[in-house]
């Protein structure tokens, strides 16, 4: 498995488990010239801008949790990304209030299915 699938597997194992705790899907890898959201989601009266990180248990061990490597550039380039997508998006956003989540997936390795989630709300913001 290459590193890319690896981690398209788990933007799509975060996006059932959002859907799975209430969460509608909006869309997925929304690019614009700052960066990429890798979820949008809404929950209630929020929109929802995930940020998903996926690694191994090993990888984890060695580096820490994924969490600490969504610095402040990569914060702000999902902030202006989000701004774009409510702009471009007025009807869909129109009184969603914007919110950053982060989901980090953790395996045991790449081919197996023995998955830890950890969803953070609220991650970072404005």
């Amino acid at each position: 498995m290459t590193h890319k699938e690896f981690g398209d597997r788990g933007e799509y194992l975060a996006k059932l488990f959002l859907e799975s705790k209430g969460f509608v899907f909006i869309r997925a890898n929304y690019r614009t010239k700052h960066g990429e959201i890798d979820l949008i989601m809404q929950e209630n009266d929020e929109i929802v801008f995930v940020e998903v990180k996926t690694r191994t248990f090993h990888s984890a061990e060695a580096f820490g949790r994924s969490l600490y490597r969504i610095n402040r550039e990569k914060q702000q380039h999902i902030i202006r990304s989000s701004r774009i997508f409510i702009y471009e998006e007025p009807l869909l956003c129109n009184g969603l209030y914007p919110r950053y989540d982060t989901v980090e997936l953790y395996m045991a390795s790449e081919n197996d299915n023995k998955i830890k989630v950890i969803h953070t709300p609220c991650a970072f913001g404005l």
